[in-house]
């Protein structure tokens, strides 16, 4: 006896139609794929796993393109350090940095080098992370060397030697380490920390007897790039780190979603000219989701304020997870704007430490354009132990808007105009507003900007919100 088929509409089954998405319509015979609708459909599933692909893995290609940007200014190797003598100004493209701390960064290769030493100096603010930016260790007061200095050993993945004594030991499960530390200025100078930075000392274990010299790199005012692209070469330094690293530092899901597009280890990265097409279409259009899920994310944790278009990182974990859930968006929100990774960065650390507040939109809501000009007042009593500064960045690169001017910022150090309230204006906009030399930040016709409002030091007010940073308002243009 023949048995029924039950073609119930409960199931909603294709059968003989054509199916009509957002990306296109396919059509179906009898419930089979024609072969046109087959090999766009099969093209698709290819377009969006390239797409979770670079969003999921912006935070290694970002560090993968620090180093790239590091070694073509000269910095090839573990003993050769660069350090913003002159501080980081708009010279360097660098996601996000300030204008008011010194910074120095350099690069590990446990795997050329293995097990290596960093020898610290005292007084210091940094990290270290590993190539997928996962934090490793802290430098200086919030590390183990509590601020005295002292000397690193990172061990490379799988390390099975002995640890001789006497170092403050760092596993690394990837071979590429970033470093970096910070000095803060001295009666307005960077001179002590710089001499204190050229302090650092970095060679392999294996040298430690005779180890090679340093060589210090000054960065200021020199045109270092390292920023990754919103194009197919997003892939194409995937697939190099992905061959540097061990297999492991992935997931079995994120391999696969890898391998799906042609990023496999042990295996070349060689599209073909139709599948490079494809990547390419895709690398563009993910770039374009990163940016709208940062500059315009509708996740409701992302404002400071329940009433402003301030946003900041607020109780959000530094490792992303959140029970037993890896918060995939926010990390994308974070880091296609922002380098390097740190409990200290996301923790409430009264009176030490910095924490940040960005916004990219006016009080009304309206994207801040450079072809026009703002006013923000800042309230007088400023939550902080130490500083503040505002730093204004480039929407496009990221990075220290380019305005014609070495340092697109303001702060205490700057000495800006007081208010006879206590209160300071900050004006923004192409053109000087009268009187306004001393609290005036260029911006560029042409060019979308966003300001970072540093507190260091901040206080309990930054935190419960009794003290509020206003709106940014626009006053013409």
């Amino acid at each position: 006896m023949q048995q029924a088929t039950n073609t119930g509409d409960r199931h909603g089954w294709i059968t003989t139609e054509v199916v009509k998405t957002r990306f296109g319509d396919f059509a179906f015979e009898n419930g089979y794929p024609t072969r046109e609708a087959a090999d766009a459909l099969l093209d698709q599933l290819v377009f969006n796993r390239a797409i979770e692909v670079y969003l999921t893995q912006i935070p290694p290609v970002a560090i993968i393109e620090t180093r790239r940007g590091l070694r073509e200014f000269g910095a090839r190797s573990a003993n050769q350090v660069v350090v913003w003598e002159s501080l980081m100004d708009s010279q360097t493209l660098l996601l996000t940095a300030n204008t008011e701390t010194v910074y120095a960064l350099g690069f590990l290769d446990l795997n050329g080098d293995g097990p290596t030493v960093v020898e610290a100096p005292p007084h210091m603010f940094g990290n270290a992370n590993d190539t997928l930016q996962r934090f490793l260790v802290d430098i200086g007061p919030l590390g183990p060397d509590k601020g005295q200095g002292g000397k690193y050993l990172f061990l490379p993945p799988g390390h099975q030697g002995s640890v001789p004594d006497g170092y403050f030991v760092v596993r690394s499960p990837t071979y590429s380490v970033l470093f970096g530390v910070r000095g803060f200025l001295v009666n307005n100078s960077t001179d002590q920390a710089v001499s204190l930075m050229k302090q650092i000392k970095v060679y392999p274990l294996a040298q430690a007897s005779d180890p090679p010299a340093m060589e210090y790199l000054n960065g200021s005012g020199q045109p270092i790039d390292t920023i990754h692209s919103d194009t197919i070469t997003f892939f194409e330094q995937l697939a190099q780190l992905v061959e540097e690293e061990p297999g492991d530092v992935f997931t079995p899901l994120e391999r696969a979603h890898m391998k799906s597009i042609g990023i496999e280890k042990g295996k070349p990265f060689a599209p073909d000219e139709r599948q490079l097409a494809l990547l390419a279409e895709a690398a563009h259009a993910a770039a374009a989701i990163a940016r709208a899920n940062t500059f315009a994310s509708r996740d409701p944790e992302v404002p400071y304020y329940a009433d402003r278009q301030w946003e900041g990182i607020g109780d959000t974990p530094y490792t992303f997870m959140r029970d037993g859930v890896l918060m995939v968006d926010r990390r994308a929100w974070v880091y296609y704007m922002a380098l390097g990774n740190d409990p200290a960065m996301m923790a409430k650390n009264v009176g030490v430490g910095s924490q940040y507040l960005w916004t990219y939109r006016d009080a009304d809501g309206n994207f801040l354009d450079g072809a026009k000009t703002y006013r923000l007042r800042v309230l007088p009593q400023i939550p902080i132990n130490n500083f503040w500064s505002i730093v204004v960045y480039d929407a496009i690169s990221r990075s220290e808007l380019q305005n014609g001017k070495p340092f697109p910022s303001i702060s205490q150090y700057t000495n800006p105009t007081v208010n006879a309230d206590g209160s300071v204006d900050i004006w923004f906009g192409p053109e000087l507003p009268a009187g306004q030399e001393r609290n005036w930040i260029r911006t560029v016709p042409g060019r979308g900007w966003f300001p970072i409002f540093r507190f260091y030091g901040p206080l309990e007010p930054f935190y419960d919100k009794t003290w509020k940073l206003n709106d940014i308002e626009r006053v013409n243009g």
